[in-house]
């Protein structure tokens, strides 16, 4: 069985027979093929979902993205484990086990690409050409950034699959290919392994969390603005200015060297899917920076799987993690409910008295968004008088109007420099309206318009390319019968 024992504290790669971590004396946990697939399974998401929108990206318009990953990280790991000249059975099981596949010994000394040490790789070549003609498909992470850091922690856990003695030639691989890399990819915070195993693997999962800060940065009032310009959520806006209001005072009788009672700045965000909780959220958490609330302003989104692990002692690592990578900003949790399973076998518990610790060490510089449907989330937080106590601040977010539905179409079109033509308007108008009287009790708000509009825009895709000649207006509108959702399937 592949393992990996890694000290909690400095994240270094260490013997298994160490019972605490060499480096800095820190408690050490195994961890197996499974902590590198929870991982790759987030990055793989990322590919997907860029992969689901080739059809509007020339530059890989006419490629399987997905495969082209999984064939680069074949040869990355082949790469890798022939530095030695031979793939070891442990190799074999990391490779077949992240890329699903059934690979031999043979198949992978004959079909690895050993001259792939001074390479730019397919999928990083492509990532660079996504990044800037869709600028990551409005994701703010590159996708170059996501795809480094995959394979350096993936790189980096391959070579120590058999445990920590490495051959130079493996060490110089790794390094080389990295070093190669970070500097066409621009990239700054790289570990490089040195011969010592215990610092070899110094703090990669920690890092792989980090955001390259590329957000433009902008005044208290813009980011204000910003918010009150938000369609709809008029009951939201009014209770987060308040609440900014009194964070200020609050702040300023702090700085004055008033006494003050203390309060409890977590948040609970109730509401159905798709009604703005994690957009008030990001921009919540830059207003509380510009206060002068917390240290950096970030936002981190979590669920039940980025915080319980399947194993004892895992949930704790990974919570505290999460917890570490948004200090200093806002840490938002959707789904929050699900932490509170009934099974007697459950690790969400071990997350919960994780976090509340958390919130309690961290109070100056942390503030937890639990987020979710309203019903639940009361249930949820009268399961844990902890979590009663210090969720006090509820924000309830109502379904969005048919106007409202309306504007937020209009404006993803605007954005997208798409108009509509009067028919397709008034078509547009009457479908939001059906869809809001309607709505079940999930219903799915800024998500439906989102899948709304990636119809639309499919099926004039699809009717353009029927013409042999295009202008730029046929390009740039909307009509009537691009709104026509589910004919087609109707007359199969």
């Amino acid at each position: 069985m592949i393992e990996w024992t890694i000290c909690t504290v400095c994240k270094s790669v260490v013997d298994n027979t160490n019972e605490t971590c060499p480096n800095c004396g820190g408690e050490v946990v195994k961890h197996d093929i499974s902590f590198v697939k929870d991982y790759f399974n987030s990055m793989l998401f990322l590919i997907k979902t860029v992969n689901s929108l080739k059809d509007f990206c020339p530059p890989i318009k006419d490629i399987d993205y997905e495969s082209v990953l999984y064939d680069d990280l074949f040869n990355w790991f082949g790469y890798l484990g022939l530095g030695d000249n031979v793939i070891t059975d442990n190799e074999l099981e990391f490779i077949n086990e992240l890329l699903e596949a059934s690979y031999t010994k043979a198949d992978i000394m004959a079909l690895s690409d050993i001259e792939m040490g001074s390479k730019l790789l397919p999928s990083f070549e492509y990532a660079g050409k996504i990044d800037e003609f869709t600028d990551g498909f409005g994701i703010a992470e590159s996708l170059s950034a996501n795809l480094f850091e995959c394979f350096r922690m993936c790189g980096g856990l391959f070579v120590f699959v058999d445990g920590t003695e490495v051959d130079d030639t493996t060490l110089k691989r790794f390094n080389d290919f990295i070093s190669n890399l970070k500097s066409r990819l621009n990239i700054d915070s790289t570990n490089l392994m040195t011969k010592t195993a215990s610092q070899v693997l110094g703090k990669i999962e920690t890092e792989t969390q980090e955001i390259p800060e590329t957000e433009e940065k902008h005044s208290l009032d813009e980011y204000l603005e910003e918010l009150n310009k938000l369609i709809g959520l008029k009951k939201v806006k009014k209770d987060v200015n308040s609440l900014i209001n009194l964070v200020q005072i609050r702040k300023l009788r702090d700085e004055r060297g008033i006494k003050q009672p203390p309060m409890s700045l977590h948040l609970v965000f109730s509401g159905n899917p798709g009604t703005g909780k994690t957009t008030v959220a990001r921009l919540l958490a830059k207003i509380y920076h510009e206060i002068g609330l917390l240290s950096k302003g970030h936002l981190i989104e979590t669920d039940r799987s980025g915080l319980v692990g399947g194993y004892v002692g895992q949930t704790a690592i990974k919570t505290q993690e999460v917890i570490k990578s948004a200090m200093g900003g806002i840490l938002f949790i959707d789904e929050a409910y699900s932490l509170n399973q009934a099974s007697e076998n459950d690790y969400g518990k071990e997350a919960i008295d994780t976090l509340l610790k958390a919130m309690e060490d961290n109070r100056d510089d942390l503030i937890v968004i639990v987020a979710g449907y309203p019903q639940l989330m009361d249930s949820f937080l009268h399961s844990n008088p902890g979590l009663e106590s210090r969720f006090n601040k509820y924000i309830y977010f109502e379904d969005y109007n048919e106007t409202e539905l309306y504007e937020i179409f209009m404006l993803m079109a605007t954005e997208a420099n798409l108009t509509l033509d009067e028919p397709a308007k008034q078509y547009l108008r009457e479908y939001f309206e059906a869809m809001y009287e309607h709505r079940s009790s999930n219903f799915a708000n800024g998500r439906a318009v989102r899948n709304l509009f990636e119809e639309v825009i499919t099926r004039q895709a699809n009717r353009l390319a029927l013409e042999e000649e295009i202008s730029d207006e046929e390009l740039n509108t909307l009509t009537y019968e691009d709104f026509l959702i589910g004919d087609d399937e109707d007359e199969q």
